[in-house]
């Protein structure tokens, strides 16, 4: 049934966007990046998050996983930072979590070294995002 009120405009403007969002979205996502992402996970609360041993899960040398992530236009360590940001994003919501707890999350042995890495994610302290939001 049509809608009395239905803007045709607005309505191609948001097909538009988000197909462009889908576009930008699959470009950067490939099957291998999701595995290194899976692998990363897992081990970042053990500080194991490391190129080698990432490599090593998946059952490939260092050298050719970072040449198929080349190929496809990222690198293990821009992948192991833009989870770390997200993760800590996340955890920051919960109030619960201390800040020690969190950058143990996220793969950081010392606070100090987590803060400095939120800093030059955000600009900002982890708990100056924490009291923003």
């Amino acid at each position: 049934m049509p809608l009395l009120s239905a803007d045709p405009y607005l309505h191609q403007l948001c097909v538009k966007n988000c197909e462009e969002a889908l576009a930008r979205r699959q470009k950067s996502v490939t099957p291998l990046k999701v595995k290194v992402e899976n692998t990363i996970a897992v081990l970042l609360p053990h500080g194991q998050a490391r190129h080698d041993v990432v490599a090593a899960k998946l059952g490939m040398s260092p050298r050719t996983l970072s040449r198929r992530l080349s190929s496809d236009g990222s690198s293990f360590a821009e992948i192991l930072d833009e989870m770390r940001s997200a993760l800590a994003h996340r955890y920051l919501s919960d109030r619960a979590l201390p800040i020690s707890q969190i950058a143990w999350l996220v793969g950081y042995t010392e606070v100090g070294t987590f803060t400095r890495a939120f800093q030059r994610w955000t600009g900002m302290s982890p708990s100056a995002a924490r009291a923003r939001h």
